[in-house]
């Protein structure tokens, strides 16, 4: 049986708990606590259980998610740097075309041609001095020999002027090795983290917890409903028995009251009439043989007959009802 229904407690779908609500299907509780309600100044226990319920599975999700989205993050970053990277080789290497026009045309402008022996001393002197900066292939002793010689005999003007071009490629060439290079790094990582993520499945495993964490509250919310119900019905049903105790002594009571009335008034009305009483000392004095005992019952007779007609005036005089119509009231205590 469920208590509660589809429980919302993240805040905003434009945040980053708000995406991972979408997942989970919270919103609208990620900061402050839910709201408790109180009943007689004091906090509703059932709340209070669901409130920290809320607060702990929209924890467990959204610890999940920032760790989930610092990766995620991590990744946007590389793969930006990757967009940088290929953006600065890529303007490296329009720097590289454009020397190498403008070697092509100070080439024509100075009339060498390609395979001539000038041009040939041109090359090997480039590469000779990129070998003396650790670029490129090195040369072979006769290679370094030649060069050397080149440079002491002193080269021409074509030759020093695309020596200079030759040696702003220097720049671009490493702002592309650079590139590449970091582009090979960031693709590396980045292959790496989602090769490592298909073995996991950390948002799913989160949801499933906070789910149960939801569940186990709903158990124990319903412990405690069915608790607070028993309780009530105990209360009731011990306020109900004290109710019908009461009533039941009450009732006893009123009947006792009832029976003495009755007595009374069935002792006066023997008293008001003679000849009833006169009956009933006639059997009483049938039944007693001993005279002596005759003697005391009729003592006592009379004491009751005093005690008898005072009580039956106090009740006249309270009623004010007038003495005359009851002075024909006499009890006979003759035999």
């Amino acid at each position: 049986m469920r208590v509660h229904e589809n429980v919302s407690i993240f805040a905003g779908a434009d945040t980053a708990a708000g995406k991972a609500a979408n997942v989970f299907g919270f919103r609208n509780a990620k900061t402050a606590s839910p709201s408790v309600s109180f009943l007689n100044g004091q906090a509703d226990p059932i709340e209070q259980k669901r409130a920290m319920a809320k607060k702990q599975a929209y924890k467990v999700v959204s610890d999940t998610f920032a760790s989930e989205k610092k990766i995620d993050d991590d990744l946007k970053a590389r793969e930006e740097r990757i967009g940088k990277l290929q953006s600065q080789s890529a303007q490296a290497g329009k720097q590289l075309k454009a020397i190498g026009e403008q070697e092509e045309k100070l080439r024509l402008e100075y009339g060498v041609e390609a395979d001539s022996k000038e041009q040939e001393d041109l090359e090997l002197l480039k590469r000779y001095n990129r070998s003396k900066y650790g670029r490129g292939e090195s040369l072979s002793m006769e290679e370094q020999k030649r060069a050397a010689d080149l440079e002491r005999q002193g080269v021409s003007e074509y030759q020093e002027r695309a020596l200079n071009l030759d040696k702003e490629r220097y720049k671009h060439e490493d702002d592309i090795q650079e590139a590449q290079s970091g582009i090979v790094e960031e693709s590396a990582t980045i292959r790496a983290v989602k090769k490592e993520r298909l073995k996991h499945h950390p948002m799913l495993d989160a949801t499933k917890e906070a789910s149960g964490v939801l569940e186990a509250a709903n158990d124990e919310i319903l412990g405690m409903l069915v608790d607070e119900a028993k309780d009530h019905i105990d209360e009731k049903q011990e306020e109900e028995l004290e109710k019908a105790e009461k009533q039941k002594e009450e009732k006893e009571e009123e009947e006792k009251r009832l029976e003495k009335a009755k007595e009374r008034r069935e002792e006066m009305e023997a008293l008001a009439d003679p000849k009833k009483v006169k009956e009933t000392q006639k059997q009483e004095a049938e039944e007693i043989p001993d005279n002596d005992l005759i003697t005391d019952q009729l003592v006592k007779m009379d004491q009751v007959k005093n005690d008898v007609q005072q009580e039956i005036a106090d009740i006249v005089s309270q009623m004010k009802l007038v003495v005359e119509d009851v002075k024909g009231i006499k009890v006979d205590t003759q035999a």
